[in-house]
């Protein structure tokens, strides 16, 4: 039985998952300088040996499923870095890195994911997510297309993810896109969503397509039975409670919640936001309303995925 089977197998037990914390932001607080316009990719070409050495310290602290440094790694992200020529470079190094970590550290089984988002130089722009006038989402020029999702969804497979996770899928059209060429690997995919608060208390996402577009539209458009999970990523941990229960409503699978805390000026993160053992008090409520992927997102680090660890298996020791 492969590694994404074992996973598979214990979330329809109803099991509690443990997922990797930042990636991105540990590296930076790593040392590793952030690049200015592909930010946490450059690590894969230019210091993969700390890249690995993050796996590690995340599986040691109780990562059940880790997440390989591709979120910015497509061609989109990529080629306005000078970096086009290095793309499959920078996806396999990802993943080897991640799979040889688990090789050193691992004593019972861990998954790689491969993640795939919606990265691109705009994301560097902290106030600029709201798409240009008279541009449907479906066609957006600025995010990654159907193409870059297919070269780097066979580039994750190839080099041996045993899952796909798209990230900061915030949007109908490279939603589709994203989702089509993930499933096209034949890996179980994960879909993983960023809403953020709207000023009339509802859910939208960091990257709305238009005024009518809320997290259940965009649910609606995305969630297919076949996916492995549908996730909460990169948001505002109070937002993330809320989200838990629309995405309920529309997805019967499994549901995972790994937040953001801190700040972003880019292409630095800000480590100014809660402590590992406050983060653990958000997650115990995302695992109280039926969430089974737990982990972090920017702003997190090995603590707060250790934190996770041990406090949401006693939660579970104890029920």
């Amino acid at each position: 039985m492969g590694v994404a089977e074992v996973i598979s197998g214990r979330l329809a037990e109803r099991e509690l998952v443990i997922i990797d914390g930042g990636m991105g932001s540990q590296l930076q607080a790593e040392g590793v300088p952030m690049d200015e316009v592909a930010w946490s990719a450059r690590a894969n070409l230019d210091r993969p040996d700390v890249v690995q050495r993050v796996h590690e310290a995340y599986i040691r602290a109780g990562a059940e499923v880790i997440i390989a440094n591709t979120f910015a790694a497509s061609r989109a992200a990529l080629e306005p870095a000078g970096l086009g020529s290095r793309v499959a470079e920078a996806n396999r190094n990802a993943v080897r890195a991640a799979l040889r970590a688990r090789e050193a550290a691992a004593t019972s089984p861990v998954a790689v994911a491969g993640s795939m988002s919606s990265f691109c130089p705009i994301a560097m722009e902290p106030t600029a997510t709201d798409a240009p006038p008279g541009s449907p989402g479906s066609e957006d020029p600025r995010f990654p297309g159907a193409a870059d999702y297919r070269e780097q969804a066979a580039l994750l497979a190839d080099a041996g993810a045993d899952l796909i996770a798209l990230e900061m899928i915030d949007g109908r059209g490279y939603g589709r896109a994203a989702v089509a060429a993930a499933a096209g690997t034949g890996l179980p995919v994960w879909l993983g969503i960023s809403p953020a608060r709207r000023d009339d208390g509802t859910l939208g996402t960091l990257a709305e397509l238009g005024d009518d577009d809320s997290l259940e539209d965009l649910l609606s458009a995305l969630v297919d039975p076949a996916l492995a999970a549908v996730t909460v990523m990169h948001a505002d941990p109070g937002v993330t409670l809320d989200a838990v229960e629309v995405i309920r409503a529309q997805y019967a699978g499994p549901i995972g919640a790994y937040a953001e805390t801190g700040g972003w000026q880019p292409p630095n993160w800000v480590f100014d936001g809660l402590t590992p053992g406050e983060y653990l008090q958000h997650a115990t409520t995302w695992a109280d309303r039926g969430a089974q992927l737990i982990g972090g997102c920017c702003g997190t680090g090995p603590g707060h995925i250790r934190a996770l660890a041990d406090g949401l298996a006693k939660r579970t020791a104890a029920q």
